[in-house]
């Protein structure tokens, strides 16, 4: 038989639980609108920031009939046809087969080189046209178009490799050559039967050309007008006998082939693409031996 009051106890202790266990609901809900509260907050700091302009260095971009610098949102930057700005490498140059160029921090996919200041870029593209007018006997804006963007090449490359030694190369896609290697080239996207990967995991890569392949020819006429030449065979006189850079002459040239690679609304500071031309020529005079 219970007694009274114990039943009378028991019934106190689950009347202070029942409250108590109230209480802390009540707490609770009072605390989810301040929790709601900073949630919401941290998503507009969140949206504030990736609205938040940042400005590639050293560039401009064409707004009506003036220039401005070059301000982009994260996302922005990081749209399709934007990787060479992404990468501080405004000539989209490719890392050397041996060794990186100097101020290189990395590659992407494609092999295009990712620079610490794209101040490097314009050094390593000056030294690359060095590389093309005395190793290569490049003197005429043809030869550098065919060269720089043969017709078998394109923008906006993206790098495959065959899953498998096994798996055929269609017949009918475009071969080339590229750092001593027989490359793939097609306009249509590779199928699962190919994956992403650097053109030097494989020994046949395949780039893939969403938006075509290179117009040269035209390219060429692009680059012969920026430096006065009078057709795309007469030689650009970029060097001297000696190895002196025509700055003037290599300035225009330069600034062209840069818009040509990230978009004609795009042009480089002046500036800047004058001091890679300088670090570029006295490497040359302190190392004659270093390429890269």
């Amino acid at each position: 038989m219970i007694s009274f009051g114990r039943i009378t106890s028991a019934f106190v202790r689950r009347a202070i639980a029942v409250t108590l266990l109230l209480g802390l609901s009540a707490c609770a809900q009072k605390n989810e609108p301040k929790q709601e509260i900073r949630v919401t907050e941290f998503a507009m700091a969140q949206r504030a920031a990736s609205l938040e302009k940042v400005r590639p260095y050293g560039l401009f971009r064409q707004a009506g009939r003036e220039w401005e610098k070059l301000e982009m949102t994260p996302e922005e930057l990081a749209a399709p046809g934007r990787r060479c700005i992404r990468q501080n490498n405004y000539w989209c140059v490719k890392t050397p087969p041996t060794e990186r160029w100097r101020g290189q921090v990395g590659e992407d996919n494609s092999g295009h080189a990712i620079f610490a200041d794209p101040v490097y870029s314009a050094r390593a593209f000056a030294r690359l046209m060095r590389n093309y007018r005395f190793k290569h006997e490049i003197i005429t804006a043809r030869e550098l178009a065919m060269r720089y963007a043969p017709p078998s090449d394109c923008i906006g490359t993206l790098s495959y490799c065959p899953v498998s030694t096994a798996t055929p190369i269609p017949r009918n896609w475009t071969r080339g050559s590229m750092d001593g290697k027989t490359v793939a080239y097609t306009e249509t996207q590779p199928s699962s039967a190919f994956q992403r990967a650097k053109t030097s995991a494989c020994e046949t890569p395949v780039l893939y050309c969403p938006r075509g392949f290179n117009d040269s020819l035209t390219y060429a006429s692009a680059l012969a007008k920026a430096v006065g030449a009078r057709s795309i065979d007469q030689n650009i006189g970029l060097f001297d006998r000696a190895g002196l850079l025509h700055y003037a002459r290599a300035q225009k040239l330069y600034q062209a082939m840069a818009r040509y690679e990230m978009g004609a609304d795009y042009a480089v500071d002046p500036t800047l693409i004058r001091r890679g031309m300088v670090m570029e020529a006295q490497d040359y005079l302190t190392d004659k031996g270093r390429l890269h």
